[in-house]
């Protein structure tokens, strides 16, 4: 670890102490908020330390990430001294958000698989703490007992993996994991993406992350924000152990979950759980980014999509308000025309910044193909609107724009994050097959008929939780009582 992220970890643990031990709620302050004035610290410590890694062109990935937890954690923590006021778990909150924090610092600056390991489960704990934090109704519950399992299983996985890696190369240090061969390998980079996927919330481990939505919206939050999207610098670290097994069942689990998701995303009808499937999506196509050895492009999607999902989370509060402001707005029928236009012309742009910028020797082009397909929706959507023309062609064309920023700028900076030749990676046909899959998942969600239906079960029924069995059958002599808490989490008593 560099003295940046020392200083910061021990800023960071201090807020721990700081929350822990703050006097008790006062009229203006929430129980615990002092714990903000040392992550602030830590906040400025990691920018600091972030400035001396671009400098030096030391670890530029991980001095990235510690600046993304700590403010993260800082916004976070300042949004909660509002939300929690007068609950009676905020002092908790404050003080396992900073741990959390603390261990992830730990975990993506660290040297060795001994220190990174440890950090990474001192992050599950505080965070299996702070999903406790939403209450005792039956959703917390069932959300830390299926988030204690699945992230319990990730993290045995991962020491497992260290200790075989100590075990046969007799050195614990991430620059010597290219020692490894043969079996042992094999075994180290399967474990490792177990790991990364119990920790995404990705296929066959998913179901925690949805029963997540029960937590309170500041865990929810630090959660979807910074949390899951550590798999993707632990991929990063693991990259040389010649594993070929590894990406496949990283790229494998990513491209079920991404397209599961993304179809389960439309069939919630709330707010949190609209979120929690989208992040699932993102997770999905992050670890598949790295199972093709994309590893700079899913660096730069986890900043991305952590700083948008934040925002996301924090304002779901007055997600309602703007719903029904939309619905009473008057409205005009959309143009079909502008919206085929604007999206034809999003593609066209795309396809040429790809073709002329030299994109396509990248191992990272194919998903530039999800880009522009995003970006095309997004332009379909502003053409097809009933503002002026001027303004709408305005749009489209700064959504165009950005699109040849991205190509030409950001997945092209992407690889001084991840500046590593991966030692077994996909064929990047398979990102391309998941792309078509997708296209034609998207196209059947919007029609009608026998496809369009099976796509909906299929989806609704990836979106939830499995429900519980009934504790007992009912007496048919008495009716049938739900216990409280919602339908879906319901026993009959």
């Amino acid at each position: 670890m560099s003295m940046a992220s020392l200083i910061v970890t021990a800023a960071l643990l201090v807020a721990v102490l700081v929350a822990s031990l703050a006097r008790t709620e006062g009229r203006r302050r929430t129980a615990g908020f002092a714990a903000v004035w040392p992550t602030g610290v830590a906040a400025v410590i990691a920018a600091a330390g972030l400035s001396h890694e671009v400098l030096t062109r030391g670890d530029i990935a991980g001095a990235s990430l510690t600046v993304l937890v700590a403010v993260l954690t800082l916004v976070v923590q300042v949004f909660a001294d509002r939300h929690l006021r007068g609950d009676p778990r905020a002092r908790a909150f404050f003080a396992l958000s900073a741990l959390v924090a603390a261990g992830s610092t730990v975990a993506v600056s660290a040297d060795g698989v001994v220190l990174l390991a440890g950090g990474w489960t001192v992050a599950t704990a505080g965070m299996i703490g702070l999903i406790r934090t939403g209450g005792r109704g039956p959703q917390t519950r069932a959300a830390v007992r299926r988030a204690a399992l699945a992230l319990g299983m990730g993290d045995a996985a991962l020491w497992l993996a260290v200790a075989i890696t100590i075990t046969t190369i007799g050195s614990g240090e991430l620059a010597d994991l290219g020692n490894l061969r043969g079996a042992p390998a094999v075994a180290v980079g399967v474990l490792v993406a177990v790991a990364a996927i119990a920790r995404a919330g990705s296929f066959p481990l998913h179901t925690w992350l949805a029963a997540t939505a029960a937590t309170t919206t500041p865990a929810s939050a630090l959660l979807h924000a910074g949390f899951v999207n550590a798999g993707a610098l632990l991929l990063l670290r693991f990259a040389e152990v010649p594993s070929v097994i590894g990406p496949w069942i990283v790229g494998v689990a990513g491209g079920i979950t991404l397209l599961a998701a993304a179809v389960a995303m439309r069939t919630r009808p709330d707010v949190k759980g609209r979120l929690v499937q989208s992040t699932a999506a993102q997770m999905g196509f992050m670890l598949l980014a790295c199972g093709i050895g994309a590893f700079g492009v899913a660096l730069v999607h986890v900043l991305g999509h952590a700083l948008f999902k934040a925002s996301l989370f924090l304002g779901a509060g007055s997600a309602v308000e703007r719903a029904i402001a939309l619905r009473s707005a008057p409205t005009a029928p959309r143009s079909r025309g502008g919206s085929a236009a604007a999206a034809g012309a999003v593609i066209v742009v795309g396809a040429a910044v790809i073709l002329l910028g030299g994109a396509v020797a990248h191992t990272s082009a194919v998903l530039l193909l999800f880009v522009v397909a995003t970006a095309a929706l997004a332009g379909a959507r502003l053409g097809g609107a009933t503002s002026p023309l001027g303004i709408r062609a305005l749009l489209v064309a700064l959504v165009a724009g950005a699109v040849v920023g991205y190509v030409l700028v950001v997945a092209r900076g992407a690889e001084a994050l991840a500046p590593v030749a991966p030692a077994a990676a996909l064929s990047p046909l398979f990102a391309l097959a998941v792309f078509v899959v997708a296209s034609v998942l998207a196209l059947v969600s919007f029609t009608s008929g026998r496809a369009a239906d099976a796509v909906f079960a299929f989806a609704f029924a990836w979106g939830r939780s499995p429900l519980p069995a009934p504790a007992r059958t009912p007496d048919v002599t008495t009716p049938p009582t739900a216990a409280r808490g919602p339908l879906e989490y319901g026993r009959l008593s």
